[in-house]
């Protein structure tokens, strides 16, 4: 996560978002198997519209003055009438309530007393039918590179059980890292070395597989950008040595320690001051459209100044290869706009970190959305979204 530096500045390119902002996502010639390059009206569309502020409450920064603090995804999850939230920002907190407008009850999620002093995201969540809360978090540790500093840091991901709703943990272990090798302490990224974190997961729709989606900062250009990887729903109770990383075409390689061949490959190095690639992807699966819908950053410098918030659209979460061409939906002005007031950090609020798209309906959450929800940028929406199938006028 990204909380101990100022935001670089960057250009404003379009005038702010006013209204209503029709998207249209479209290339140019179609795959047989997937959705990287369809026609044109072969992709869903979306209308942002204008909306309520809803506010995530985050976590109190008092230091930094920072009243609501959102430091990556936020996942959601539903326990008969009470929704829960989890906003991270070092450390986890749950929040709880009747629907996203009335959350309340912030609690520090509570881990063993070691994992309590460590820095820890928790960035998605599945609730099983026997009442189980899964998660998985991103951890970043400290004197990657130096003896006395935090950053730049090499993030994991591990896996974790709850069974009250989050409110305690069970740590599973880590489950998926980058070669322990694989560091370079002479990066001009402020942030990472190496390793892999900022993700989610989501549960396919046969139940079979548990799919990851994340960010890889690994200092091998040829490894960077989005990679995928999946573990079994069946080993979620024992899941060490269990995940597969998608590398060349296949689930080939282990999640710990294993290469990548990224979904999302980077433009530039990471590791260069003008480095460029897309992270931080947030997934649902839609309803409506009958796909899986991805948001994501895009950074067009290695401290992650970002140029806007896009989508991608794909069938089908094994083909890790099928994701439609990222399209932007918002620039950096429209997110500045949509983040105005907000209570976050500098980076986050003017880079748009940390998209997400939340269903708003019964039982919908940030895994679960129909035709419309909020796109959620920096713990904050001010826009209603609205999908519109391939060829669907508004």
């Amino acid at each position: 996560m990204r909380r101990n530096l100022l935001m670089a500045c960057g250009v404003l390119t379009i005038a702010a978002l006013v209204g209503v902002l029709v998207c249209t996502l479209a290339t140019t010639s179609v795959t047989a198997e997937g959705l990287r390059s369809p026609e044109s009206g072969q992709l869903p569309s979306v209308v942002l519209k204008t909306a309520p502020l809803i506010q995530m409450p985050g976590v109190v920064v008092p230091e930094r003055k920072i009243l609501h603090a959102v430091d990556s995804n936020s996942p959601v999850h539903w326990d008969g009438n009470t929704v829960y939230l989890f906003n991270s920002y070092a450390h986890p907190y749950r929040l709880s309530g009747p629907d996203l407008l009335h959350l309340g009850h912030r609690q520090l999620a509570r881990f063993n007393g070691l994992d309590d002093n460590l820095d820890i995201w928790i960035e998605a969540t599945y609730k099983d039918p026997d009442g189980t809360l899964y998660g998985a978090y991103h951890y970043e540790p400290d004197t990657v590179c130096f003896s006395n500093g935090h950053l730049p840091t090499a993030p994991r991901i591990g896996w974790t059980m709850s069974k009250d709703n989050g409110k305690t943990w069970k740590d599973m272990g880590f489950i998926i890292q980058a070669s322990p090798c694989a560091i370079n302490c002479k990066t001009a990224s402020p942030w990472d070395a190496g390793g892999t974190g900022d993700f989610v997961f989501n549960l396919d729709r046969e139940k079979k597989y548990f799919y990851f989606y994340g960010t890889s900062y690994d200092p091998r250009f040829e490894e960077q950008g989005v990679w995928a990887a999946r573990m079994r729903y069946a080993d979620r109770n024992d899941p060490s040595g269990k995940v597969m990383k998608w590398y060349k075409g296949g689930w080939n390689e282990p999640g710990l320690d294993g290469h990548v061949t990224p979904a999302f490959p980077a433009q530039r190095d990471y590791t260069h001051k003008d480095g460029e690639m897309f992270w931080g992807p947030s997934i649902h699966w839609n309803t409506y459209l009958n796909m899986y819908v991805m948001v994501l950053n895009h950074a067009i410098d290695t401290r992650l100044t970002g140029d806007g918030t896009y989508i991608s659209f794909n069938r089908d979460l094994s083909n890790a290869e099928g994701w439609s061409e990222p399209r932007m939906i918002l620039d950096r002005a429209q997110i500045r706009q949509a983040t105005r007031g907000g209570s976050a950090s500098t980076n986050a609020l003017g880079n748009g970190w940390y998209p997400e798209i939340i269903g708003t309906g019964e039982g919908e959450s940030d895994k679960l959305c129909g035709e419309t929800g909020r796109l959620f940028v920096a713990g904050m929406s001010r826009l209603k979204i609205t999908f519109l199938k391939p060829g669907e006028k508004q």
